[in-house]
């Protein structure tokens, strides 16, 4: 059976996407410190200016806020890859023949928009305080809030794709 356009969009985007995941995740142990443990995390929930500050002021006394800046701007291209590619996803289930499937596939897609929409807000947020060199009690919150929905909305179109492709390969053996 021939690949779709929408399948090849799927799996080039969502395996970019995930490849530059991995990459920034091989990177983050570099900013995780006595400060932010958790690395590009903490920055990501601070919640506060004062947090922010001091999380940023840790990675210049390492000499890694640079590199930091570079892996936020990197999150940035990260979320639209990713994002694009678990929505193409999302489509490519939702129209399938099995019930369950299209279901799937529709929650997938509901997930990766909110996926994309959380994490530009975080990161977004994120980017300019990095930029400033300065935190920002407003945007820190911002970035904190929408910390966990992309996190929760992220499991869901990961774990939902992987279920769809499980899915639809036993129904490929049964057929």
């Amino acid at each position: 059976m021939q690949e779709s356009k929408l399948e090849r969009r799927f799996w080039r985007f969502w395996l970019g996407g995930l490849l530059i995941l991995a990459a920034m995740i091989a990177m983050n142990p570099w900013f995780a410190n006595n400060v932010s443990p958790w690395g590009i995390r903490d920055h990501q929930s601070a919640g506060t200016a004062v947090r922010v500050d001091a999380i940023q002021a840790a990675w210049q006394a390492a000499g890694v806020m640079g590199l930091a800046r570079i892996a936020i701007a990197m999150d940035l291209v990260y979320i639209g890859i990713y994002s694009f590619g678990a929505y193409c996803g999302g489509r490519f289930f939702a129209q399938s023949n099995s019930a369950s499937l299209r279901r799937l596939g529709w929650v997938i897609v509901g997930a990766a928009i909110v996926v994309g929409v959380a994490d530009y807000a975080e990161t977004i947020c994120q980017f300019v305080q990095a930029m400033n060199f300065r935190g920002d009690d407003a945007l820190a919150e911002i970035a904190a809030t929408a910390q966990p929905i992309k996190s929760t909305a992220f499991l869901v179109t990961f774990f939902g794709l992987l279920v769809a492709l499980f899915l639809r390969r036993r129904a490929r053996r049964a057929a």
